[in-house]
């Protein structure tokens, strides 16, 4: 096994946290709405590794709204994961304002635990689905800190980046700029 990707929090009382992005040259997130086809297999591979010595993997509402992406790692990893003394595959953790996810999402396949940041009322099937309620970032992390999880990846997407950002809990930003063009009015 390789040298570990992931670091240490700046302060042990809560989880480290590593934001893990992929851009275009024109600095944006998506293509169509969407982060697929955005990498290279290289940059998709480095990802999955990345996951592996994760124990929570956390996205934002829109990134699962407009992608069909799990929290999972593929076998090989997985069973690097138990040999590390980690569980099989890490958890899903999906933060949500508006309550706005798909009542079925692949996501939900696996562990999943869903933070909403306000009273909206959410409505997603799974039977590994668990909704906890908080109002910031701030208590999402020391939630997942109380439960036992130290090593968070964000994948995003960008609003969740910012909102983790301005919260002051990240430790460690990954950026692949990735050789494409956008383009387009809209950003992302």
């Amino acid at each position: 096994m390789r040298e570990s990707m992931l670091g240490e929090a700046r302060d042990s009382s809560r989880p480290y946290l590593a934001l893990n992005m992929i851009v275009t040259v024109d600095g944006r997130a998506a293509i169509g709405g969407t982060a697929v086809g955005i990498g290279s297999e290289r940059d998709k591979r480095l990802m999955r590794e990345m996951r592996a010595e994760a124990d929570v993997i956390l996205h934002g509402a829109a990134t699962v709204r407009a992608d069909p992406l799990s929290a999972r790692v593929p076998a090989d990893l997985s069973r690097q994961r138990v040999q590390r003394g980690l569980s099989p595959q890490p958890l899903g953790a999906i933060v949500t304002a508006s309550g706005n996810l798909p009542a079925e999402h692949p996501y939900y396949a696996s562990a999943t635990r869903i933070y909403v940041t306000t009273d909206a009322r959410i409505d997603v099937h799974g039977d590994n689905v668990e909704v906890r309620r908080v109002r910031t970032v701030a208590q999402v992390m020391a939630d997942l800190h109380r439960d036992g999880y130290r090593r968070i990846v964000c994948e995003g997407g960008p609003t969740l980046n910012a909102v983790l950002f301005e919260a002051q809990l990240v430790d460690e930003l990954f950026v692949t700029v990735a050789p494409k063009l956008a383009g387009g009015s809209q950003p992302l």
